[in-house]
């Protein structure tokens, strides 16, 4: 009869253990994590409205204490959380977006992350000269907020802010496939079951 006793309690005990042990450091992906995604389509601001979702392609493998959680090349959803539009070019475009899931084999992570704003343009001929400046002030600003990699963020976001194409006479904003995004995790992350 002892040894049941004794199996009991050893039973017990190693649930209690089990149950204090913290998530695995690759279940968890803390916030303030940067996730550099890339476009797979254009997003225009003729055709994007609030809750549309686009798949985009991690551009850098997320890694955590040194173990890779997420692997480069996973889908992500990027969800247009505000569009708006001009009538005849007057007033600027404007396109918001975020992340709000990614995907890696059979891996599921909800995130919430910081917003990505693309402003478009109402005048035609200084096109260039804003695509640049976008760029320098976005590297300006994300040195200031974030450091090296902030900059880097910033240069590629900044830089989009000034993505115009033309089409019939009249130009619109877009995205352009392949544009580089970076976003902060404004919450930790947890795989989901």
């Amino acid at each position: 009869m002892r040894p049941q006793v004794l199996l009991r309690v050893l039973g017990f005990f190693v649930l209690g253990i089990c149950s204090t042990v913290p998530a695995l450091a690759s279940d968890v992906i803390p916030a303030g994590t940067v996730l550099n995604v890339r476009t797979t389509a254009p997003i225009s601001a003729t055709s994007a409205y609030p809750g549309a979702q686009y798949d985009v392609i991690l551009d850098e493998p997320v890694v955590v204490d040194g173990l890779v959680v997420i692997p480069r090349d996973a889908v992500a959803t990027l969800e247009v959380i505000d569009v708006e539009r001009s009538s005849n070019l007057k007033g600027k475009e404007r396109i918001s977006v975020r992340l709000n899931s990614v995907h890696a084999g059979n891996r599921s992570y909800r995130v919430s992350t910081s917003v990505v704003e693309f402003k478009g343009r109402s005048e035609g001929k200084n096109t260039a000269k804003k695509i640049i400046g976008g760029a320098g002030i976005g590297t300006a600003l994300g040195g200031i907020f974030g450091g090296g990699s902030g900059a880097a963020i910033g240069a590629v976001t900044g830089g989009g802010t000034g993505a115009i194409i033309a089409g019939s006479d009249k130009q619109h904003l877009v995205v352009p496939a392949e544009t580089r995004l970076g976003f902060r995790l404004s919450s930790s992350v947890v795989e989901e079951p």
